[in-house]
């Protein structure tokens, strides 16, 4: 990496920076390009000098200019080693190194940078703090000044016009990145030393970068500085004025060249959301306390929109989120979930152990086999006909539609939500039979029409699960795995077409409201898993299942 400040005759430094290790200076042409040109000095050779690394050092070589490249006041002839004191002459043009170095990382920011990067032993002792007010301060406080004198009105008409063109453009945006965007745009404009800003938010122990001018240019944020600033809760100049040796500031200071620099946290209501700043790469003393303020008072405007749109974008996001988990519940389900939802703010990724929960799995009997011979789009619908027949009944008697797996469905009773009354095996059981008499009605309806015949078998077990939310925060769903789910699955490979089977489990909590027959399921792998003991439900007993209870 090479970063160069340059300056002809009196005209103001410019910086030239880029990431190769092999720079020609010169002026440009069509027939001789230039990395770093140095035009309008005519006095420099289209072709004058090269910097190059040779993997140890870094060299400055003159090219057979006419006038000559000059190092500490005396002339080159071959190749000179050159460091970040040296001061190079070529024509007219005075050049400073600010980075010799590799393309190592430093302390600019990415998306994901932790907030204490600079090192301890590496601070910028050797800058001077110039001036500091409260990031708490009021915002009349900041834009009329303590002493009055003849020139205060016209101060303060551009402080507050200033602040209403801010807040104007502020409101008229719609989320947050416009709005931070809009912010540094503002403190670029308003602010006449500043060059360069931007806006970071806070999340935890991490700054995010989200907006910085000049777009095409790195983001030249010390993050030393702007911890310093979030930890005081201080808005400050920072300047630049006896560096000593270089390695005695911070990377980033180095790296980007800062001689001036302001930062201001951006707080609401005492909650720091983040930091701006603006600095200057040309003049030590840019910034003046009239600059601080105006940097305060539009960053405390700047976080109350901020904090206003987060929470505006938070609570959208949450109705996303629980628009699409609620779609796996059935409407009394989804009231308890709304409670959570309203008493924690959020359901969050995470599970736990729950016992016991009554598993219902359902699965079409010779799917493959059938589906083979028809068309993709015949039998998507029929299996959203059974589907849509099926789900109302889960539904029904309280259960949770856990996954459609193809053809299958998988059901959870008796979780997420309490089963204080200890309906889940009845309501389990009772939502079965409701669904093969269901899908053999339906079945006769494919009949009429000439259409293939879907049929289910199903199983229903119970016992203890692991239960949560799995996913993302966009995109969460509610599930249920463990020793429970694979076991149901096995109930339900042992039911033919038209069966349902429980398993002895269940039966205990059901016993005397169906009439069942005893079986025995072979298990396809003997070598590892041995036969299942399991009933077989021929259909309501003398007493009956109880039906589901009256909701309010």
């Amino acid at each position: 990496m090479i970063i160069i400040e340059y300056t002809y005759l009196t005209t103001s430094a410019k910086r030239f920076e880029t990431a190769d290790n092999h720079v020609v200076i010169g002026r440009q042409s069509a027939e001789r390009p230039v990395d770093l040109d140095l035009t309008p000095d005519v006095t420099v050779s289209r072709n004058h000098a090269r910097i190059f690394y040779d993997k140890k050092n870094y060299w400055l070589e003159d090219l057979g200019s006419r006038g000559g490249t000059w190092v500490n006041n005396l002339p080159i002839s071959e190749k000179t080693r050159i460091t970040l004191q040296d001061r190079v002459r070529i024509g007219q043009t005075t050049l400073r190194f600010k980075m010799l170095g590799s393309t190592r990382r430093i302390d600019s920011m990415t998306d994901t940078e932790p907030l204490p990067i600079d090192s301890l032993d590496n601070l910028p002792d050797h800058g001077s703090f110039t001036s500091s007010v409260s990031a708490t301060e009021s915002p009349t406080n900041l834009l009329i000044p303590e002493q009055q004198g003849r020139d205060t009105l016209a101060l303060v008409e551009r402080r507050l016009a200033v602040f209403y063109e801010l807040g104007a453009a502020l409101g008229s945006a719609q989320s947050v990145e416009p709005v931070l965007k809009t912010v540094v745009q503002h403190l670029v404009k308003v602010i006449p030393g500043a060059q360069r800003g931007a806006v970071l938010l806070r999340d935890g122990r991490k700054l995010f970068l989200k907006a910085y001018q000049p777009e095409r240019s790195k983001p030249s944020v010390s993050l030393y500085l702007a911890k310093l600033a979030i930890d005081k809760q201080e808005a400050f100049t920072w300047r630049y004025d006896d560096p000593g040796e270089m390695k005695r500031l911070t990377d980033s200071i180095v790296w980007h060249g800062t001689k001036c620099a302001m930062y201001a946290p951006l707080i609401w209501q005492d909650e720091v959301l983040g930091i701006a700043y603006v600095d200057n790469y040309v003049a030590e003393d840019a910034f003046k306390k009239d600059d601080l303020l105006l940097l305060t008072a539009m960053s405390s405007q700047a976080a109350m929109f901020v904090k206003n749109h987060t929470l505006q974008e938070d609570l959208r996001h949450q109705e996303i989120v629980r628009s699409n988990l609620l779609r796996q519940f059935s409407p009394q389900v989804a009231d308890h979930l709304e409670g959570i939802l309203s008493e924690r703010g959020q359901l969050g990724l995470g599970g736990e152990r729950v016992e016991p929960v009554t598993i219902l799995n359902s699965d079409v009997r010779g799917f493959t086999a059938i589906s083979a011979q028809m068309d993709p789009r015949d039998v998507m619908e029929q299996l959203n006909q059974l589907f849509s027949v099926c789900i109302p009944i889960i539904f029904k008697y309280n259960g949770t539609v856990d996954k459609y797996i193809g053809d299958a469905i998988l059901a959870v009773f008796g979780s997420p939500n309490p089963d204080p009354e200890g309906r889940q095996w009845s309501d389990a059981v009772r939502a079965a039979i409701e669904m093969q008499r269901a899908v053999r009605k339906l079945g006769h309806e494919w009949r009429q029409l000439g259409r293939p015949v879907f049929e289910i078998g199903i199983g229903v077990h119970t016992g203890a699960v692991l239960q949560g939310f799995i996913g993302s925060h966009e995109q969460m769903e509610y599930t249920v795995i463990g020793d429970t789910v694979n076991r149901t699955t096995r109930y339900c490979d042992g039911a033919k077409a038209g069966q349902i089977v429980i398993s002895p489990d269940v039966f205990a909590r059901v016993r005397g409201t169906v009439d069942v027959r005893p079986t025995v399921i072979t298990t396809k792998h003997p070598e590892t898993e041995s036969d299942l003991d399991a009933f077989l439900v021929k259909g309501m007993g003398t007493q009956g299942l109880q039906p589901p209870a009256e909701q309010d």
